[in-house]
């Protein structure tokens, strides 16, 4: 029975991935740039993506860019992304732990199917709280993002190595308070790149705006070269 279960997770896995790049596939074809948005909950995932709207805004109409919410229940997140005016949509799972292909595929036809796609010159996808299981079940993205905040501890990157390594950009966020929580910002920059040398590490806050700049630049360059 053990045995069983592992071959079934295993297949799944196997699968999404496999539908990953049919999603990727269909980003390349409608010429949209896919940012998937991960890292545990009060990470401040949303607030980086509500200061990279705003910045986006200065070069994209409201209805080129695209939000995806996943969240387990509610649509609190998804409501303040869609306070700027943008595309978006809702997913909520009911209880599974990350995002996988069909809900994002269901969230496609939600905005309109690929035709909508096509109108769109960026898309966020911000994934389920969650530090472990999203980055078992990549949804095609140009670049995964992972967000981590200096409230979360100095250990966050190697208590999480898998999810460290599986990121293509890193985020650390809340930079502004990290001497009020008495964490060293360096010692989590060192972390992060031992365990992940490629992947471009951004110092943020989302609260005065520091880094979005740098996250914005760091992103229309990974997307360019196909991430």
């Amino acid at each position: 029975m053990v045995e069983v279960v592992r071959f079934i997770g295993k297949n799944i896995v196997e699968e999404n991935a496999r539908l990953a790049e049919k999603l990727r596939r269909l980003y390349n074809e409608a010429g949209v740039k896919v940012f998937e948005f991960l890292g545990g909950p009060g990470s401040g995932k949303t607030s980086v993506i509500e200061r990279l709207v705003e910045r986006m805004l200065r070069d994209y109409r409201p209805d080129e860019i695209g939000y995806i919410g996943g969240d387990i229940a509610t649509t609190l997140d998804t409501e303040r992304i869609a306070r700027y005016g943008v595309r978006h949509v809702q997913i909520n799972t009911g209880g599974t732990c990350h995002l996988e292909v069909p809900h994002v595929e269901a969230a496609i036809r939600a905005l309109g199917g690929a035709e909508a796609l096509r109108r769109l010159k960026v898309l966020i996808i911000e994934n389920v709280g969650n530090l472990i299981c999203p980055f078992n079940f990549p949804l095609g993205a140009h670049a995964r993002v992972l967000v981590a905040d200096v409230a979360e501890g100095e250990d966050k990157f190697v208590k999480h190595p898998l999810s460290t390594r599986a990121s293509d950009v890193i985020v650390i966020n809340k930079v502004d308070i990290a001497g009020a929580v008495d964490v060293d910002v360096e010692k989590l920059v060192r972390d992060a790149r031992s365990l992940n040398p490629r992947a471009p590490i951004v110092l943020v806050s989302a609260r005065t705006g520091q880094g979005i700049e740098e996250l914005y630049r760091v992103l229309m360059e990974l997307a360019g070269s196909g991430g």
